[in-house]
């Protein structure tokens, strides 16, 4: 029952698993049920994060629609919303925010609040425009960093009035050692006791820059032969990359996990966090993972990556694509226990004090009240 409650609806696309998906789980769930009914609507179609918040609770309704192309379809979402008598939209993601907020409009009297996740260079001279377009009408764009506020204003022209930025935060769970479970995992992934262990956490996409790092892996493997690379993620370069890895000599040094649920096992066998993205970084769910475990970070210096890693403080900034230099800066890790370390404990600094979940969820209820309360004013 609604009851004294505002109606939250997040939209989105679907719901599998990604760094996107994760935040929203994690808003969602971290939301005072007391203040807030809150919904997950996925406008195509679910997916394995759909199915975990189902488990958890939240309720997740799954819309079957396929093309965006339908002004029908607008019109069946804007019924749906007044249905459900929708207080605030909160919408992620380029088509499902277009889709939910042209929505928005014509259901009235719903506060709107677009979620920016990336700075996406692919945008089309039209996605711009239709995005600064209806930013006029979005009560506030989210952006996850200043990178990406510093894109939707110069770049998109979206209003700085209507922008701020809210950190993303970590989703796995810290449940300190897993004993025998993660013994076990240790050995089906040939990890021995004294081996040095590099996890990156990403979709196997060109963007990514695995690439660059099998040939920093190969680079490191001469000197640090006990060192192992875990490579969690899943996407469509999973059999390329693994026949890279082959070719390059790094059988017995890469692990291809697949996409977990779960990554807090590999968080704790790892001893630093790397992330070689070439483009495109809103700001690295992955990282801010790394980071909550305490551990040291080596990733691009691009987007919003400076924005968690402090060169030389939590870990280090390398040129995208530089597998040299990628290369030298594990080795600094490998070589200094003290350094590494002293990183680890400055990167879970960095969380509490700007990414952890209280923090970020806080912000997001303060501007959900914030902007309830202006639109009962309107009304």
């Amino acid at each position: 029952m609604k009851a004294n409650r505002k109606s939250i609806v997040h939209v989105v696309e679907d719901l599998r698993i990604g760094g996107l998906e994760r935040v929203i789980q994690t808003i969602v769930m971290g939301l005072d049920k007391g203040k807030y009914l809150v919904e997950v609507w996925c406008l195509a179609e679910g997916g394995e994060v759909a199915d975990e918040l189902s488990e958890q609770g939240i309720p997740v309704k799954v819309l079957g629609m396929k093309s965006y192309y339908n002004p029908r379809r607008i019109l069946e979402l804007a019924v749906l919303l007044q249905e459900a008598e929708v207080d605030l939209i909160h919408s992620h993601g380029y088509f499902a925010s277009t889709f939910a907020r042209l929505a928005g409009l014509k259901a009235g009297r719903v506060a709107m609040v677009r979620h920016m996740h990336t700075t996406d260079h692919r945008f089309s001279p039209r996605n711009m425009r239709i995005e600064a377009l209806l930013s006029l009408y979005t009560d506030q764009v989210i952006c996850v960093s200043q990178a990406v506020e510093t894109f939707a204003v110069e770049t998109l022209g979206i209003p700085a009035i209507r922008t701020c930025v809210i950190y993303n935060t970590a989703y796995a769970k810290r449940n300190g050692s897993q004993g025998a479970g993660l013994e076990k995992r240790r050995a089906e992934l040939g990890i021995e006791a004294d081996d040095f262990v590099i996890v990156t956490l990403a979709s196997l996409k060109r963007n990514k820059g695995h690439e660059v790092l099998l040939h920093a892996a190969r680079q490191l493997r001469q000197q640090h032969p006990r060192i192992k690379f875990l490579v969690v993620g899943d996407g469509p370069l999973r059999g390329e990359l693994n026949a890279e890895a082959k070719q390059l000599g790094l059988a017995g040094h890469v692990a291809f996990t697949g996409l977990q649920n779960d990554v807090s096992p590999y968080l704790e066998m790892a001893h630093a966090l790397v992330l070689p993205t070439l483009f495109r970084e809103g700001l690295s769910v992955a990282l801010i993972e790394g980071a909550s475990a305490g551990l040291p970070l080596v990733g691009s210096n691009l987007g919003g990556i400076p924005e968690v890693i402090e060169h030389q403080e939590n870990g280090f900034l390398v040129r995208p694509g530089d597998a040299a230099d990628l290369a030298a800066a594990i080795g600094q890790l490998i070589a200094n226990p003290d350094l590494r370390a002293r990183m680890g404990r400055a990167s879970r600094k960095i969380y509490k004090n700007r990414f952890s979940q209280g923090i970020i969820v806080r912000r997001i209820e303060n501007l959900y009240d914030r902007l309830l309360k202006a639109k009962s004013h309107e009304a």
